[in-house]
């Protein structure tokens, strides 16, 4: 009986494979989708954190590395014969090229926008534009931009 098992299941020795697990390929696809999306989020931030706290550590763009790398991970743990990306590792893809990308404009932003304070001309006219759209929001009852 046990041969009869063993011709019949290809993979001798071993259980047979629940089609719910999720292979290490599909994991690190995931983990790869997940940084993408950390990293979209931490791009968007780069630039007021940049501002407020004053350091510039580009969190987006190392979670977009990050997310790249687990995506080429995940096709190169492909156990089947084929090595191709699934969704998951091409959205992590996507999703990580995009949050570097943001990262790098953000970063152009902010140099731009240092570069004009430093400007003795434009820079106390940008300053007092500043000013004055922080007093017109003090005015209207605080900090935020939505009003309900």
């Amino acid at each position: 009986m046990n041969e009869t098992y063993n011709s019949q299941n290809p993979n001798t020795g071993k259980q047979p494979r629940n089609p719910k697990e999720s292979t290490s390929s599909e994991r690190l696809a995931t983990c790869s989708m997940i940084a993408g999306i950390t990293g979209m989020i931490c791009s968007f931030f780069y630039f007021p954190v940049s501002l407020v706290s004053g350091s510039n550590t580009p969190t987006g763009m190392i979670c977009g590395i990050i997310g790249i790398v687990l995506a080429i991970m995940s096709r190169n743990a492909d156990v089947s014969g084929k090595k191709s990306f699934n969704a998951r590792a091409i959205t992590g893809i996507v999703l990580s090229g995009l949050a570097i990308a943001l990262t790098f404009f953000f970063f152009y932003l902010l140099g731009c926008y240092y570069e004009i304070l430093s400007d003795p001309e434009m820079g106390p006219k940008f300053n007092e534009y500043i000013n004055r759209i922080q007093q017109q929001m003090h005015l209207s009852g605080g900090s935020s931009w939505i009003h309900l």
